[in-house]
């Protein structure tokens, strides 16, 4: 159940907004939070595989944040692809997707394990025909083991976007956070700019 006692275990904050989509079966839920006092949500639409909401920041514009829940079953793959096709013919062209898409995007992307090649071409062309931007991850090369002795480690999950979303923040980088209890690795899209720490002090004297 998803009320505000467990958003507050989640993120303190008091200037807080939430949307969530919620699990069926044994497929996990969707849930996006964000702060009120940097954006406001305008719409919020709710698929089969994913969560999407509509932001205006306080510079009036306005993006889509997308959570994207993938499913494991390759029978509905097909139903999975279409309604992300879908998103970007009700969305502007501002948008970011994030989540677990259950694919590898090429061969490079998994380590051991069964290759679904038909997987990966569908996902490359979503990527390429939406014309999305897929950054490598600064600091990691896969984001989800089996934690087992025969290992698989493949990265299922990122986060894409477009490139008029990339001009509003050029300093956009991808990298994971470290794993606490999941098999799965959080993601962090930053776009701060880097910090290399306080300044040095310096003085002469005279």
């Amino acid at each position: 159940m998803i009320d505000r006692k467990l958003i507050k275990s989640i993120w303190g904050s008091r200037h807080k907004g939430w949307s969530f989509l919620p699990s069926s079966g044994r497929s996990v839920g969707i849930l996006i939070v964000w702060d009120e006092r940097v954006v406001s949500v305008v719409e919020v639409v709710c698929g089969s595989f994913s969560l999407s909401v509509k932001m205006k920041d306080f510079n009036t514009n306005e993006w889509w944040l997308s959570g994207i829940y993938g499913p494991n079953k390759p029978r509905i793959r097909r139903d999975f692809w279409e309604e992300l096709f879908s998103l970007f013919g009700l969305c502007c062209s501002l948008r970011v997707l994030g989540g677990d898409f259950y694919v590898v995007r090429s061969f490079v992307e998994k380590l051991n394990g069964v290759r679904s090649i038909r997987s990966m071409r569908d996902f490359d062309h979503f990527i390429r025909e939406c014309a999305l931007r897929d950054l490598p991850l600064v600091n990691a090369r896969f984001t989800w083991s089996n934690q087992q002795m025969n290992l698989v480690c493949n990265r299922i999950d990122r986060f894409l976007f477009s490139l008029e979303w990339e001009e509003l923040f050029p300093h956009v980088r991808q990298l994971t956070l470290p794993r606490v209890t999941s098999n799965h690795c959080p993601i962090l899209l930053d776009s701060e700019l880097i910090s290399w720490g306080p300044s040095p002090f310096r003085f002469e004297n005279m």
